[in-house]
Formats: C-alpha cells, structure tokens, sequence
C-alpha cells in the first residue's frame, strides 16, 4: 500500500515521523508546519494517485483550514486514499465536526495528556522497541519543557535555527538510527549556542509588563527572533525575577502565549490559533491590543485554572 507521512518539523513531529516509517517505509515524508499543512496533504494525494494512506502526524488542523480540508477529504475519498491523522494539541470544535462526516476514509486520534510520537508508537505496535522509546523519551522531555537531556536542548535550538534543509538532514539521521549525529553537536556549539542565548537575553531586556483591569499580569516579549523558543524566554525570564500570570511572545509571523495559570489554548482558538492548556500559539500579525483584551476577559471563560494551575 502506498504511503506517504506529513509530520510537524519539531522533535515530536520527527519521532512521529520517523516510527511512521519504520512501520510503512512511505514513498514519502512531508516535513509542515501547521499553516501549510492542507498544501502538503494535497501533495500527497497527488503522489499517491489512488488507492493508498496518508499519515499526518503532530499537526492540529486549523479552523480557517476547514473548507480546504472539507474538498480535500472528498478528493481522497474519491481517489481510495485512506487519511490517518494523530495529534496531541487541542481542536476546535468546528474541526472534529467536519472530521467526524468523513469518517468513511479519514480516522483520527487526539490525546492531550501525552505527545504524538507515543500516540503513534502505540497504534502501530512499536511501544515496546528500544529505539522507540527513545525517540519518545526525547518528545516528551521537549514538548512538556522538561529539559531533562541536553540532547532535547541542542536538537530544539538547532530545529528553530537552520529551517527545512537541516530539519529533513535531522529526519534522515533519525531514521538511520543517529539518535545524536556527530553534525548536531558540531553546529550547536560552533554557531548556535552563545548567538542563540544572547538573543534570549536581548528578549528579556525589551520586555514590558502589562497589569489588566482585570489584575492580571502579563509580560510581553516584543519582536523575538523566530529562532528562539517561547518556552526557553519564559524559562529565563522567570530565574531573572520576571513573574506574570501570562507571557507573551511576539514573534514576527505569530504569538505565542504561555501561562501556568490560565488555560491560554481558550485565547488562541478564539483568535484562529490553539495548541496546549499551558502554551499555544496565534499565527499571524494578530494586533497586541487584540490580545490583551481577551486575556482580560478571560475570568469570564476561564476560571477553574486558576484554582487548579498547570504546571508547565
């Protein structure tokens, strides 16, 4: 059976990726991001021709996709291609609605609690292979921002750096068994660790603090360098004495939100975004202003978090 994978570009979406293919070997791996997502379904559809599956792995179906998602789940029908998708971010409503009138030739699986690539290893029966385990082991310890390993570190740094040449060098490594390539740690140390930690340092410094009318206390991050995660800012930002009940990163393209109090996935579905209770994402040039002011009506559709935190 013909089989092409479309995985997110992170360590999570490469694990997927990488113990799809060691259960199907695919004519071919799409590497996505979120917005580009339906193009590469297309894509593959068109590889494919008829009669074949489509894994997608660690990408949350938009709600401004639906309609592009609607035609493209009829043309796969139409052709006997079979569309598997697994996911560990939060959906909208509106999507499991349009998912759920294909359910001839799309099935899907979507678990918070844990992250895709361990959802996959379970499905096809590879949760018990050592190498699997690792490559799940290093998922979650990126995805949750444990940061247990300095492997996670160095793979999520040199992912956000170099883009879609090195993220496919990354997936071929990974297949081959190259859980730590001799060439990850040769660009980590000689050209993006020192830059890469200066730029977090640059983001702290221009920071703002924001106090709503509702009292809640957000720290903006303006301007961040797309290379640099969300997570690590707000990481720093707290051992510097920098605390507030929600964080905002604005990166050129998008925001990201991040709390460990409220549930910011709530705030990024209403503005066409989502992801996690503790980090999500809008992509985008959503106003600042757009921002502030459903976070400061958030104890109008949210209060339980604050109650009950998340621990990030």
């Amino acid at each position: 059976m013909k089989t092409v994978v479309i995985s997110h570009w992170d360590l999570d979406g490469l694990a997927s990726a990488v113990i799809a293919s060691m259960k199907f070997k695919p004519i071919k791996i799409f590497l996505a991001s979120v917005t580009a997502t339906p193009k590469y379904i297309h894509e593959a559809i068109k590889i494919i021709g008829r009669n074949g599956v489509i894994w997608v792995t660690d990408l949350n179906p938009q709600p401004n996709h639906i309609a592009m998602l609607n035609e493209l789940f009829k043309l796969g029908r139409e052709r006997k291609i079979q569309i598997n998708w697994i996911d560990h971010h939060s959906w909208d409503r509106k999507v499991y609605d349009m998912f759920m009138k294909h359910s001839r030739n799309v099935w899907y699986l979507v678990d918070t609690e844990t992250v895709t690539a361990d959802l996959v290893a379970r499905k096809l029966g590879l949760a018990d292979n050592e190498y699997v385990r690792r490559l799940v082991d290093l998922a979650i310890d990126d995805d949750f921002f444990l940061n247990r390993y300095e492997l996670t570190i160095m793979w999520r740094r040199v992912l956000r750096w170099y883009k879609w040449p090195t993220r496919y060098k990354a997936l071929d490594s990974l297949i081959k068994g190259e859980i730590r390539p001799r060439w990850l740690e040769e660009l980590y140390y000689r050209e993006v660790k020192n830059i890469y930690e200066n730029l977090i340092r640059e983001a702290i410094a221009r920071s703002d603090v924001i106090t709503t009318k509702n009292n809640i206390k957000i720290i903006v991050f303006q301007d961040v360098d797309p290379r640099v995660h969300p997570g690590e800012i707000t990481v720093i930002a707290k051992q510097n004495g920098l605390i507030a009940d929600i964080y905002v990163v604005r990166y050129p393209r998008g925001t990201s939100l991040r709390s460990s109090v409220y549930d910011v996935s709530v705030i990024a579905k209403k503005l066409g975004g989502g992801g996690h209770k503790n980090a999500a994402g809008i992509p985008g040039n959503i106003g600042l202003k757009n921002v502030i002011e459903l976070i400061d009506h958030i104890n109008v559709f949210n209060t339980k978090n604050k109650e009950n935190p998340i621990v990030m």
